[in-house]
């Protein structure tokens, strides 16, 4: 029999090579691109899609790096099953948008992120949804604003900027009343606390925060019953709202250090708070870590391992605001939070941007507003960073 042709060397370009041959794995999960996968036959592709045999089609649908990253924080939130999304915001619209539908309303927090109203107040309003808002520290707002068309209660764990902590098992208890879940923002305390083991029923993260780590990711998560979450799944597909393998690749490696960040930020933000609280230039320091933090003796109760890594602080006023910013050395504005490299922002116009005066007197919301992200430095750099920078003022 005659040897076969080798093929020609454009066919040799265009096929994949073949794999190597071993016995070994990899220590380090591995980045794996591949945005389609190859099918045996008929057959397979009917076991795949009815769940009869594991594995990968398409990668907007999943793939090896995001089920890695989605067992990992399922397991750290003590849920059934979790999805990574493409960004924060996209979680939440994949949530809100399985969940909800014309006529229906959501009830959110006050001092909620701002682009999350937007994406209630504007653009879910265009369908026909409406919301009404409560204080997440009172439960009994919550009960004054619910009725028959809830269908979603929204709230943080740490609202931002103040980081006023929400009373998670206040606020199941009356969502339970009327069957509406109860989904909390996990993102500015992953570990410090467990949302799902205290009545909620959704954990979303914006993984590009201290999930991360490392402010080169964007990325969102979702964790709660698996039933709900493959509901979740389907619709976030079909919107393309799913997370892609790289930042899913690097959100896993970030998870592997959460612990140590989270708990060295914290106490250098503890540290700082406490030394910003006697500086004359500074008119209030929010952090549940002080005791006459509104919400100090619940952090105390239900946060473990630290108070969290962002602290705010109020100059009062734009001017002043703009000055601190100007004079500090090593600290840059950067309107994200969660680095290892401590961060800070402007409220005011940034997260809260195009806000009115109005809501941002509710939520205590100052133009002289500054929300600080803590992260990995010597507290006595940062200080001397910060000390300097007011007193130049």
């Amino acid at each position: 029999m005659a040897s076969p042709q080798p093929p020609d060397d454009s066919t040799t370009c265009a096929r994949p090579a073949e794999e190597p041959p071993s016995r070994t794995a990899p220590l380090v999960p591995p980045i794996e691109l591949s945005a389609v996968y190859r099918i045996e036959g008929l057959d397979q592709i009917d076991a795949l899609y009815e769940g009869r045999e594991p594995g990968f089609i398409y990668a907007r649908d999943g793939h090896p790096n995001a089920v890695r990253l989605a067992s990992k924080v399922a397991t750290l939130e003590g849920a059934e099953a979790a999805l990574v999304c493409a960004s924060g915001m996209g979680a939440e619209a994949a949530l809100l948008l399985t969940l909800l539908g014309p006529g229906d309303e959501v009830a959110l927090s006050e001092g909620l992120y701002g682009r999350t109203v937007a994406l209630v107040a504007r653009e879910l309003a265009r369908f026909d949804i409406g919301h009404r808002t409560f204080d997440a520290t009172r439960p009994s707002t919550l009960r004054a604003v619910i009725g028959p068309k809830t269908r979603v209660v929204f709230a943080e764990t740490l609202s931002n900027p103040l980081v006023r902590l929400a009373d998670i098992e206040g606020l199941a208890e009356v969502a339970r009343e009327v069957k509406a879940p109860l989904v909390i923002d996990h993102t500015f305390a992953p570990l410090l606390c467990r949302p799902l083991e205290l009545g909620a029923e959704v954990v979303a993260h914006s993984a590009t925060k201290l999930i991360g780590g490392h402010s080169d990711l964007t990325l969102g998560l979702l964790a709660g019953r698996g039933d709900l979450i493959g509901r979740v799944s389907t619709v976030a597909s079909t919107f393309g709202l799913t997370g892609n393998p790289f930042e899913s690749w690097l959100a896993l490696r970030g998870v592997a250090t959460l612990a140590l960040r989270s708990t060295r930020a914290c106490a250098t933000a503890l540290d700082l708070a406490e030394r910003l609280a006697g500086v004359r230039e500074v008119a209030a320091v929010h952090y549940p870590g002080l005791p006459d933090h509104p919400d100090h003796a619940r952090s105390a109760r239900l946060l473990k391992g630290g108070f969290g890594t962002i602290l705010t602080i109020d100059l009062t006023e734009r001017g002043r605001a703009d000055a601190f910013i100007r004079g500090l050395r090593h600290i840059p504005f950067a309107p994200s939070l969660g680095d290892v490299a401590t961060t800070l922002s402007h409220p005011a116009t940034t997260s809260h941007r195009g806000q009115s005066a109005d809501q941002w007197a509710r939520q205590g919301i100052t133009p002289g507003l500054i929300r600080l992200s803590i992260g990995l430095e010597d507290p006595d750099d940062l200080w001397e960073d910060l000390h300097q920078a007011l007193q130049a003022r």
